[in-house]
């Protein structure tokens, strides 16, 4: 009997060089300097609070670092002394119904919402240990508005890699309008990135050297 070959499946084999790739930039970046992490955060909030959209935005949705993350906070202070509305994400689970095939099962799933601050002080822990606002906030939505996006790696068409969640986008997919600026260290920065079709590119990348325009 001749015995059966098997060939990789191309979707595990994509997905597992993704996972190579978002593990690698993570190891890079918690090996930086504090000192740097901050060096270079200054710098990427000097850049955007420098750029042509910054004064024609109302609102502006950010995020609370996470480990050795781009430090946006300067830049969003900023934005909250100069008058506009700032927001930072919050995730929670969901149950929803997929079809799988003649079967209906109930999946969980993690939805991220924005909720608008007014003191960046007024923050708790929330899922995977990242600060949220607090219970004070209110939930804000809308398509008027700048997002800043974390992420692992990125590359020059605008392509993300972020923690594999896909929160991201999905909202992206919800609110297809909003204007996506990434926010990353250069040394984040791939030439190219093997995508999904889920995958959302951003509009802009901002690091510490440069603005990338997609």
């Amino acid at each position: 009997m001749e015995k059966r070959q098997d060939f990789p499946d191309a979707a595990l084999t994509q997905e597992k060089a993704r996972q190579q790739i978002r593990a690698r930039h993570k190891a890079w970046r918690m090996e930086l300097p504090q000192e740097e992490v901050q060096e270079k955060s200054r710098k990427i909030c000097e850049r955007l609070a420098a750029s042509d959209w910054y004064h024609n935005s109302a609102v502006i949705y950010g995020y609370y670092p996470l480990g050795a993350e781009a430090d946006c906070l300067p830049f969003l202070a900023q934005a909250l002394s100069d008058g506009k509305t700032v927001a930072l994400p919050v995730t929670s689970k969901e149950r929803l119904q997929r079809d799988c095939g003649q079967v209906k099962r109930m999946q969980d799933t993690h939805r991220m919402e924005f909720y608008r601050i007014r003191e960046l002080s007024r923050v708790r822990e929330g899922a995977f240990h990242v600060m949220e606002p607090d219970e004070s906030c209110k939930r804000i939505g809308g398509e008027d508005a700048v997002v800043l996006v974390p992420g692992l790696v990125f590359d020059r068409k605008g392509n993300r890699y972020g923690y594999g969640g896909g929160y991201y986008d999905r909202y992206f997919a919800r609110f297809p309008k909003l204007s996506r600026m990434a926010v990353a260290f250069e040394g984040q920065i791939e030439e190219q990135l093997a995508v999904l079709p889920t995958d959302v590119r951003m509009h802009r990348i901002y690091t510490e050297e440069r603005e990338y325009r997609i």
